[in-house]
């Protein structure tokens, strides 16, 4: 479900637009992605593996969530970029895209999660992609917009992959 937020910087802010929003589940975990585009204006996916907590082997975009540390939402996401891609890779983070809620089924506490995704575009600016956490990344695989076969998306990839290509259509 996409949520009609404007970007906000850190918890305590999102924790106010949300608290009056009976449709959010009171236990959601915030994650943030980035819809990351490499110069030939392809998304960049990565095959999730066997270690992931949920929809393992399915393509998912570049993220995760924030933790209790993190100082504000782009912060995080930089963790998270050099996480998962290593120090070798330049992801620029630009502007906010949107935000949804969804909930996936966690295979490590065998219960449904709810979840915020904070999602922003971002561009491959140089160096290459490392698979920085391999029990978690298979490897990353391009697509322009329309050329994904979207039942391989994850669930909560799929939603997104939906709006980012309705506002980007242009990058086709």
């Amino acid at each position: 479900m996409q949520l009609y937020i404007p970007e906000v910087k850190d918890m305590k802010e999102l924790k106010e637009i949300l608290k009056d929003d009976d449709n959010i589940s009171e236990d959601y975990k915030v994650a943030v992605i980035v819809y990351a585009f490499d110069k030939d204006n392809r998304i960049i996916f990565q095959r999730r593996g066997p270690g992931c907590r949920d929809e393992r082997f399915k393509l998912e975009t570049i993220g995760g969530r924030v933790k209790e540390e993190d100082i504000d939402f782009r912060t995080a996401l930089n963790r998270e970029i050099i996480e998962e891609v290593g120090t070798k890779a330049n992801i620029e983070i630009g502007e906010f895209i949107t935000s949804t809620y969804a909930t996936t089924f966690d295979n490590r506490y065998d219960k449904e999660q709810p979840w915020v995704y904070l999602v922003y575009k971002g561009i491959l600016k140089s160096g290459e992609l490392a698979i920085a956490e391999p029990d978690k990344c298979l490897g990353y695989e391009r697509y322009k917009i329309g050329e994904v076969d979207e039942k391989e998306l994850s669930n909560g990839a799929k939603e997104l992959y939906k709006i980012v290509s309705e506002k980007y259509n242009d990058l086709k």
